[in-house]
């Protein structure tokens, strides 16, 4: 698959895909809608419907994906140096954090800004202190440092990914420079380090989970660890392989399609078969993630039928306002219910979780579909305009800040 513009198609659809299927498992926990298909080709077999509500009900694992991604891309630079000495060298830190800042910030802070005028006020919150602690960890990024910012917190939900993104940024130059000289020494550092704080922290005596300490920056290098090393194989693989002949072709796509039928197995055991969804993430997150390479090491080389897939004008764009997606779409969620956008009833006494848990009522359905589409829809639209409005002229301008001017003629 060629590289446009620097970029890796297949990449931008993988990341298009996940960060769909993230929105679906935030829209099925709002709406309930279930994903259920009559088949009567199944029928013969004892099954009477297809089932995809798998899909959105395990959708919380894509975020490490999208985690994986950050540490794949970001470490691309220093893989192709691995595999070719001649090749450009990486960012210095300074651009680095340059660049970092201009794709995060912009729209991370509008988002914030947007909050603190409209939706929260310091009499939301038990006490001023609770109020300034919210505020501080938002905009430090340190939500995951305290419950109270990771949980209760008036901000989207979906920010404490953003937090986890920058506390990485912050210490990526200094790994990338260990890793580079020692990949596979490092990887196994790395990857012990996020078991060993998982053990100690992340896991509770009664076979349950720490619901703060499992989405911690410690927890993820594992996963951050898996995307740096398979960027170095995705490089020595791309240097070796070159284009490839019919049965590297024919043995990739076959490895791509094992790999995603990993995938599916092992989402749905964690579906099916798990006490605690959270100690269930926790276990298989490094394995997970290590899956997900395969895939994607395996679709580098796959069949241009499989590749397309990931790599098409429309997971493209997905892929290009994908960032403006994850910060905004849990609260397109949220407002809508909250504005009864499309309307439903009053929630009958002792009602929980309303509306959608009114199955059985005759609106109920038309309302899950209408809430459905009008989420997708504006979700996809707001984002849009937001990242063309706002997170790429803003890149440009910060990118542009203290750049090298040409010295004036004094008179």
């Amino acid at each position: 698959m060629k590289e446009q513009n620097g970029r890796i198609a297949i990449l931008d659809g993988v990341r298009a895909f996940s960060m769909l299927i993230v929105m679906g498992f935030h829209l099925w926990q709002q709406s309930w809608l279930q994903n259920l298909f009559p088949s009567d080709l199944l029928r013969p077999l004892g099954v009477r419907h297809f089932s995809l509500t798998w899909v959105p009900r395990t959708g919380y694992m894509f975020v490490d994906v999208l985690l994986l991604l950050s540490g794949f891309c970001l470490f691309l630079p220093y893989a192709r140096q691995i595999a070719d000495p001649l090749s450009p060298a990486p960012e210095r830190p300074g651009l680095f954090f340059k660049k970092r800042a201009a794709r995060i910030l912009p729209a991370y802070y509008l988002c914030l800004l947007v909050y603190l005028v409209f939706w929260i006020r310091p009499s939301d919150y038990s006490s001023m202190s609770r109020y300034l602690q919210d505020v501080f960890s938002h905009l430090t990024f340190t939500q995951t440092f305290w419950g109270e910012s990771y949980i209760g917190t008036k901000f989207p939900t979906t920010l404490w990914t953003l937090g986890i993104e920058v506390q990485f940024y912050l210490v990526f130059p200094l790994i990338a420079c260990v890793f580079r000289r020692f990949p596979l020494q490092s990887w196994a550092v790395l990857c012990a380090l996020a078991e060993l704080y998982i053990a100690l922290f992340a896991r509770t005596p009664d076979g349950g989970a720490h619901v703060l300490r499992i989405n911690q920056f410690p927890a993820f290098l594992g996963v951050y660890a898996n995307g740096m090393l398979a960027a170095v194989l995705f490089c020595l693989l791309r240097a070796r392989i070159g284009k490839g002949t019919r049965r590297t072709t024919l043995l990739s796509t076959l490895l791509c399609l094992f790999a995603f039928a990993a995938i599916v197995c092992t989402l749905n055991d964690g579906l099916n078969r798990a006490p605690s969804i959270q100690r269930w993430q926790v276990d298989f997150r490094f394995w997970f993630s290590a899956i997900v390479c395969v895939f994607l090491l395996a679709l580098d080389h796959a069949c241009r039928a499989v590749q397309w897939i990931f790599a098409n004008r429309a997971v493209s764009f997905v892929s290009l306002i994908s960032y403006n997606l994850y910060i905004w779409h849990a609260t397109v969620l949220l407002k809508l219910k909250a504005w009864r956008i499309p309307p439903y009833p009053d929630a009958p006494e002792g009602a929980t979780a309303w509306p959608q848990s009114a199955a059985g009522e005759s609106w109920h359905f038309a309302w899950q579909v209408q809430y459905t589409v009008l989420f997708w829809v504006i979700s996809i639209l707001l984002a849009a305009l937001l990242t063309y409005l706002v997170e790429k002229p803003a890149a440009k301008r910060i990118l542009k800040l203290n750049g090298k001017k040409k010295p004036t003629e004094r008179p």
